[in-house]
């Protein structure tokens, strides 16, 4: 079984495909199988995933994801890259994995409703080179999650780093950070949960 391949494609203004009672969460999705993204626009989704790969091996570079109605990638139980890309007016997070292990870098990241990085099920997130301007929370890990940041820098957000424990089933998080710097006004630095 091959690749799928995206190559300068323009996903804009689609809804969650379903049918009577069977329907996906995003209005691009891949389940079970490898992709490789690139050049690619998701803009005007309303759904609630822009974006959604699931069980699957991945790559996302040099895209463009814009005006989500709710999340612009969401990935569950997959491993992969997104690299060189753009996320703009986001109604909830930028990107939110669970289960998973993603590596991002050279990401630019402007206006997400809720976090510009949400990780949580035991995942493993790599931040590398990226900018967050204006966002309610930069970075989230929850339940057993780890996210690692090398040179990373917020302009604004309420909150830029947050660590917590969501689902009983699952323990505490951690945040590494090496070379994090900020512009402008940052609400509050870090809301960690006791424990």
């Amino acid at each position: 079984r091959g690749r799928s391949i995206l190559n300068n494609v323009i996903f804009d203004n689609l809804k969650n495909p379903q049918s009577l009672d069977w329907f996906v969460t995003g209005s691009v999705n891949f389940y079970e199988t490898s992709v490789d993204i690139s050049n690619c626009t998701f803009s005007n989704n309303q759904c609630e995933d822009a974006l959604n790969i699931i069980r699957s091996d991945f790559t996302i570079d040099s895209s463009f994801f814009e005006n989500s109605y709710s999340d612009a990638f969401d990935g569950d139980f997959v491993q992969g890259t997104v690299k060189n890309s753009r996320f703009t007016n986001i109604g909830n997070d930028a990107i939110d994995v669970s289960g998973s292990e993603i590596y991002v870098e050279s990401l630019f990241m402007k206006n997400a409703g809720d976090k510009i990085f949400s990780s949580g099920e035991k995942s493993k997130l790599y931040i590398n080179n990226c900018i967050i301007d204006s966002s309610n929370i930069a970075v989230a890990s929850k339940d057993l999650s780890l996210v690692e940041i090398n040179n990373l820098l917020i302009n604004q957000s309420n909150i830029a780093f947050t660590a917590y424990q969501k689902k009983p089933e699952y323990g505490p998080s951690l945040i590494k950070i090496d070379n994090f710097k900020k512009n402008k006004k940052i609400k509050k630095d870090f809301l960690i949960e006791d424990n």
